[in-house]
């Protein structure tokens, strides 16, 4: 009897035999896919690194953004590619941890931009097309990341050395009327033009005088000069703008399609992981 009991079991595979035997391709689909990326991020991260050392001071944000992102990328499918090779389980630890890192950062700045979102509140001025922001707007843990006072100085020079408002002032002949229904980019609307609530009276797109109804109550009224170098570079109004800027930059747009990929690749890699494990559990 007992014979016969063991001839049934050798004949009835057991259900982690089966998971051993499926395991396999779900293996080399993780080969190839960290394949692509491992030469996808490879070549992200020697452009990338090109770029910085080329690039002036005021892009350099950017790239250092895009060196870290994609050295960690590169570090990610590196450990993958080797695990999925090797079948090392130590190397596929290494994959995850560097993964639910990166998850961690993503998930982060998706928060981040969606509070950035919900308090970025332009204000349409009446009979107007402009659109003003103010740094009143945004909570202080906003203001403490973005814009620091000890490295205001930095950005500001960037905005004077990029000529921000020279598309505005190119006009010399632009009337009051004219330049009030023009569609004016964010950066434009509150570096580059005093608040139109100071009362300031427009003589050309980069004079404005003052008149009777002048307001001196507001800060950025006060700071407002209509040197070029000047403007209203130190306005609240233009770090206000910075910040409302951030969630139209290519770097969101580029955060946004990865976060939307590497959420769908949580569930195949979960799946893939859980498969592991059941393989090690069979042995």
């Amino acid at each position: 009897m007992a014979k016969d009991k063991e001839e049934q079991n050798e004949e009835k595979p057991s259900t982690l035999s089966c998971f051993k035997n499926i395991s396999f391709p779900f293996n080399t689909t993780f080969l190839i896919a960290n394949s692509i990326f491992l030469a996808t991020s490879a070549f992200w991260f020697v452009t990338v690194s090109t770029l910085h050392y080329k690039t002036d001071e005021c892009n350099r944000f950017v790239t250092t953004l895009g060196i870290f992102v994609s050295f960690s990328l590169l570090s990610m499918t590196l450990a993958g590619f080797y695990a999925a090779y090797y079948k090392s389980d130590c190397l596929f630890r290494i994959h995850f941890f560097i993964f639910f890192l990166w998850m961690f950062v993503v998930v982060a700045k998706a928060v981040f931009v969606y509070r950035l979102n919900n308090e970025t509140n332009p204000r349409l001025f009446p009979g107007t097309k402009i659109n003003e922001f103010r740094l009143d707007d945004y909570s202080g843990w906003v203001r403490r990341l973005v814009i620091k006072n000890d490295e205001w100085y930095r950005t500001r020079r960037c905005l004077v050395k990029g000529n921000v408002c020279n598309n505005i002032f190119s006009n010399q002949n632009m009337s009051a009327s004219e330049f009030k229904q023009k569609n004016l980019t964010p950066i434009q609307s509150g570096c580059c033009k005093p608040p139109l609530s100071c009362g300031l009276t427009y003589v050309k797109p980069n004079i404005w005088t003052i008149s009777r109804y002048y307001n001196n109550v507001e800060d950025d009224c006060r700071t407002w000069n209509n040197s070029a170098n000047t403007l209203c570079f130190d306005c609240d109004s233009c770090k206000a703008v910075t910040i409302a800027d951030l969630h139209h930059t290519s770097f969101s747009l580029t955060f946004n399609i990865l976060h939307i990929f590497f959420s769908l690749s949580i569930g195949t890699v979960g799946w893939f992981a859980w498969l592991r494990i059941l393989r090690e559990t069979a042995n």
